[in-house]
């Protein structure tokens, strides 16, 4: 209880930046995009800001839920998605019981997770998203992805630097324990993807060559092209962020 509270203090904080690197932040919502079809009920779970609502807001006939614990995330969403009439909001904690009514064709879940500070917490919330879905949903997590973490700081430990600790607040995802949970779940994973070209460009290469780290710089933004994602093919490897793709597949497990 008291990381939950200090957790949701710290949202709260309206001198918070969500995210300082913006070419991050759009390559993170350009991958669950390209996972999201016309005409689609979807959930931001843990909308923040509204930077990927108002993207899928733009989504032919899609109508978006946008949810989330903090009043000053939401306040911030409703004035970036201000004049949308396809998207609602509502204050939610996922710890608690909630019904946003269901059948959703798609539930979002970026860099909301690891907001839950133990496993147990997420794999309530994991569960009650999957009961959100329609028969035929899609649950997309980008969530924080530990072993890529650790891929990325033995690269940047052999390149003589620092590891790239995880913050105070955050519980990246155990892979090992995440794939089998969401089969028990009655889950299959049916997609993956990762950012692993720009996290080695950016917190690996470019450390040797600037001692200044600007996030706007044109080094991160040729580094977050797809055309370079495409030619390294690094998907999740050293990638601080991952995205799985889970599809209700039939009863969970007893």
């Amino acid at each position: 209880m008291h990381n939950r509270q200090a957790v949701l203090d710290y949202w709260n904080d309206p001198n918070v930046e969500s995210m300082y690197d913006k070419y991050l932040i759009d390559a993170e919502i350009n991958l669950i995009r390209r996972r999201l079809l016309p005409d689609s009920k979807i959930l931001d779970a843990g909308c923040g800001e509204g930077e990927g609502s108002v993207v899928y807001a733009g989504i032919k006939g899609a109508s978006i839920v946008a949810a989330d614990f903090s009043d000053t995330r939401l306040a911030k969403a409703k004035e970036r998605l201000a004049g949308l009439n396809n998207v609602s909001f509502q204050k939610v904690d996922f710890l608690d019981p909630w019904n946003l009514g269901g059948g959703f064709d798609a539930v979002v879940s970026q860099r909301f997770l690891i907001n839950l500070m133990e496993w147990p917490l997420q794999q309530k919330v994991l569960a009650g998203l999957i009961q959100a879905l329609s028969p035929s949903g899609r649950l997309i997590l980008l969530e924080g992805h530990q072993k890529g973490v650790d891929e990325l700081n033995a690269y940047r430990q052999a390149s003589e630097l620092e590891p790239i600790p995880v913050k105070w607040h955050n519980l990246f995802l155990d892979e090992d324990k995440l794939l089998p949970f969401m089969r028990e779940l009655g889950c299959d994973q049916v997609d993956e993807d990762g950012l692993g070209a720009y996290f080695l460009l950016t917190r690996g290469v470019r450390p040797q060559l600037a001692t200044e780290l600007n996030w706007d710089c044109d080094f991160n933004r040729r580094a977050a092209s797809p055309e370079v994602s495409d030619v390294l093919q690094l998907k999740a490897k050293f990638s601080r962020l991952k995205l799985w793709v889970f599809q209700k597949a039939r009863a969970p497990s007893k």
